[in-house]
């Protein structure tokens, strides 16, 4: 990526006031969890709107604060009418599991035991976090690699990038990319970190993905180049020695 690239990126990120941008070291309050739930409700991922319900935390803090809580099963439901907050119970996931064994994946049959969780919600929340053959190590470097030159193929298509890996859903795949490729192989800024324009941003992204593809289109050609290059000298090779053996013969007749 170019200087003015990543120059015009980081002068796209958003400026917080100075009382929310250095974000207190305080454990959250049950209070601040509160405010956070009904700020995501409201705004969704949009962090800078979300850190603008506090007086001392920041987006970075606000997010992190979410992961932990999504480590708790704590989900977002969402309603055509309004929005709420519903945990996955240990017992739930239990019966998840269980129904899934009986049933198969048939979600809408299973979502009717899980009033009100939608078709969806069953079906995700089984396979990106119950299925029993789900790959749940650390990313690989190779892995990281792999999610990146395809990124570059087919864009944001996580499950199709998620059928290049062994045993990844398209859910992780989506959440390793923008939580560390973004950054350690592009060179760009979290999105649910910072503000970009989105327009500027979209047209970077499509030049990086340009630039890689003309350089495949390259290589490709160099190689061809090569191969040809290869064979006419296997010709060249082939009659001149086919002319020394005329010669040798004519010399000893």
């Amino acid at each position: 990526m170019s200087v003015d690239q990543q120059s015009n990126l980081g002068t796209n990120c958003i400026k917080h006031d100075s009382n929310i941008s250095t974000p207190s070291r305080k454990r959250w309050t049950s209070t601040e969890d509160d405010i956070l739930h009904s700020a995501i409700e409201k705004y969704g991922t949009n962090w800078c709107q979300v850190a603008q319900s506090f007086s001392n935390r920041n987006p970075n803090s606000c997010i992190q604060r979410w992961k932990r809580m999504n480590g708790k099963n704590v989900i977002i439901i969402f309603n055509r009418k309004k929005q709420k907050l519903q945990k996955w119970s240990l017992k739930e996931d239990q019966l998840l599991s269980k129904l899934v064994g009986l049933y198969g994946r048939k979600w809408k049959k299973i979502s009717k035991y899980f009033t009100p969780k939608t078709n969806k919600q069953c079906m995700e929340r089984y396979n990106n976090c119950l299925n029993p053959n789900l790959n749940k190590n650390p990313f690989s470097l190779e892995e990281d690699q792999i999610i990146y030159e395809n990124y570059l193929i087919f864009g944001s298509k996580w499950s199709r990038i998620a059928k290049c890996l062994t045993k990844r859903t398209h859910n992780q795949v989506k959440n390793r990319f923008y939580t560390h490729i973004l950054s350690s192989h592009l060179q760009l800024v979290n999105p649910y970190y910072t503000k970009l324009l989105p327009e500027r941003a979209k047209e970077i992204l499509i030049e990086v993905r340009k630039e890689h593809q003309q350089k495949l289109l390259q290589d490709s050609l160099k190689e061809q180049k090569a191969h040809l290059i290869q064979s006419a000298f296997d010709v060249d090779s082939i009659q001149v020695e086919q002319e020394d053996d005329y010669s040798n013969h004519h010399r000893f007749v």
